[in-house]
């Protein structure tokens, strides 16, 4: 069976994938995904590599059996390095990430993150910068109960900033999840703006567009990041959508993490906002 190796980040949405040609094997490899939010706690989670073959389905099982869960991971804000602990956590799959109750993510701020774990050595370095709050959030168009939804905010004047958007619908998410297609810098924008939400990207999940419900009970919060965060999810739904692979390394992407895959990204998070999926036109702040 003809084999190609790609590297599947947890909240990766997985295509089908196709290919005329074999892409050469690669070795595993260590991939982090890891965030601090304004006001919240470092979450990072770790997995190696997996090999996807094509035409074969990838099962939940194949996640967990690559999950990382003995490594040192710190994560330093310049005056203080916290050592996260490794914990079972049910609002996630797999159910397992590294985290402390004992830093929390401030504004202006740079926190670098070390993981550590086998031969490898993984650092990154990420800054919180000032969040950006929603105006309004209102149900656009409608077809078939399924809708998209408007996010509208005003873009500061400074320059830099950039934008995207995570969502938990009540009884189906147990945490924020990227929504497609929904992220943005400052580059052509000028005071208010409005972006649309047209689908929320789950793991395992086929991406549906939109696959926003009316009737769902829905949260969004806008997230502002630096200019690399916003440079990997760009490029992330690039590959997803075009089913991108690197002909030669075998990898899908890359990230802002030396010596490993994958992000560690600061986001400027402020209240996020709850919304009633109903008619057109009903807003709620």
């Amino acid at each position: 069976m003809m084999k190609k190796s790609a590297i599947i980040l947890f909240l990766a949405i997985l295509l089908p994938l196709s290919c005329n040609k074999e892409v050469p094997h690669t070795e595993s490899r260590l991939v982090v995904e890891g965030w601090i939010e304004s006001g919240g706690h470092p979450i990072v989670r770790l997995s190696e590599s997996l090999l996807v073959e094509v035409d074969k389905e990838i099962k939940p099982l194949d996640f967990l059996d690559n999950v990382v869960k003995w490594a040192r991971v710190t994560v330093s804000d310049g005056d203080t390095t916290m050592l996260l602990t490794g914990v079972v956590d049910p609002n996630y799959f797999p159910p397992y990430v590294f985290s402390t109750s004992h830093m929390t993510g401030m504004v202006g701020k740079t926190y670098e993150l070390r993981v550590e774990y086998k031969d490898y050595v993984a650092t990154a370095k990420t800054t919180i910068p000032e969040p950006v709050s929603l105006d309004t959030v209102y149900v656009g168009s409608v077809k078939d109960s399924l809708c998209h939804v408007v996010c509208g905010f005003t873009d500061p004047p400074r320059k830099g900033n950039n934008y995207k958007l995570f969502t938990r619908t009540e009884g189906i998410d147990s945490h924020y999840h990227p929504s497609a297609l929904a992220q943005t810098d400052d580059e052509l924008l000028d005071g208010y703006t409005e972006v649309f939400l047209y689908s929320t990207m789950r793991l395992m999940d086929f991406i549906a567009m939109p696959n926003i419900r009316l009737g769902n009970e829905f949260w969004v919060k806008l997230c502002t990041m630096d200019a690399e965060a916003y440079n990997f999810w760009r490029y992330y739904e690039v590959i997803l959508y075009a089913n991108v692979f690197n002909a030669e390394t075998g990898t899908v992407m890359d990230g802002n993490v030396d010596g490993a895959l994958g992000y560690w990204i600061g986001y400027g998070v402020a209240d996020p906002v709850h919304i009633m999926l109903e008619d057109p036109g009903v807003k709620e702040q």
